[in-house]
């Protein structure tokens, strides 16, 4: 199943508490939200939108595509498809506060018809209204680094997609023999409990009948990326210690920082994957 850890609940939360608080400054600033309005606090992964757009194009994303969204968080990015390519998407979501949040998001920026959410555990589908090879496509980022179970997740990522459908993934992957306290730091911070390596990540979706798979390391873009976020953060500490308490700003800088001393170890590496069924 989907990691439900104490280090993962205590991210989830300070997520949604930050969120609403972001959130609030914005509407006090424009009372009707667009879908672009929301993307600093929506896109939890990495690059932000590019990131997006980049899966839509190797997905061939079009206002006739069914997508289905694997770990939607609240939404943003199942939004933000729905909302530039005309496509519908389905986000499936483990935690229960950040899929109601989602929900309200979908009808803050009048998306209900489009964006459907629901909450439960990919790895238990039989729970979920998910019909058999009914997506054209699927995307998750940074999402499968929560999850042990690879196998019955990818045999339930192989079952929703149709024949000759295209998934999308972005995820943290050992680029080699992890140090014991990497590991440590993977578990506890990051909620990352298990990591393979490419080998291993390529032959457990091999095995469930993807093929055509692309591996692409993306560490030299994710590295700066990483660490501007960090300074960023830092350099705002104040405005931040203003905005909520002192817990959740350490909370979100040890974060930041940890994720920062793992790329730069050269032991934890990203990657984008891709390819068909």
């Amino acid at each position: 199943m989907l990691v439900s850890s104490p280090a993962i609940a205590s991210m989830y939360r300070y997520r949604v508490q930050r969120f609403w608080k972001e959130f609030d400054l914005i509407k006090q600033k424009q009372a009707n939200l667009t879908v672009t309005d929301l993307t600093s606090l929506d896109q939890y992964h990495y690059l932000g939108t590019s990131a997006v757009d980049h899966a839509a194009e190797i997905l061939k994303i079009s206002n006739h595509s069914q997508v289905l969204d694997i770990g939607s968080g609240i939404g943003g990015t199942s939004r933000y498809l729905a909302w530039k390519y005309g496509c519908q998407v389905m986000g499936v979501e483990l935690q229960e506060q950040l899929h109601q949040v989602g929900v309200q998001m979908n009808e803050v920026t009048h998306l209900s018809d489009r964006v459907k959410l629901m909450q439960g555990d990919f790895t238990d589908i039989s729970d979920l209204a998910i019909a058999d090879r009914s997506f054209d496509s699927w995307i998750s980022l940074n999402v499968f680094l929560h999850i042990c179970d690879r196998t019955t997740l990818f045999q339930n990522c192989a079952r929703v997609l149709k024949p000759e459908g295209r998934f999308y993934i972005e995820d943290y992957y050992a680029a080699q023999d992890l140090p014991e306290g990497d590991r440590q730091a993977l578990a506890e911070i990051i909620a990352c409990p298990y990591l393979p390596s490419r080998e291993q990540y390529l032959a457990d979706l091999e095995k469930v009948g993807f093929q055509e798979i692309e591996f692409v390391d993306m560490s030299a873009l994710w590295q700066p990326w990483l660490q501007e976020r960090y300074q960023k953060f830092e350099a705002q500490r104040e405005y931040y210690q203003v905005l909520f308490d002192v817990d959740m700003v350490n909370s979100y800088s040890h974060f930041y920082q940890t994720v920062v001393n793992l790329f730069n170890s050269g032991n934890v590496s990203g990657a984008r994957i891709y390819g068909t069924k």
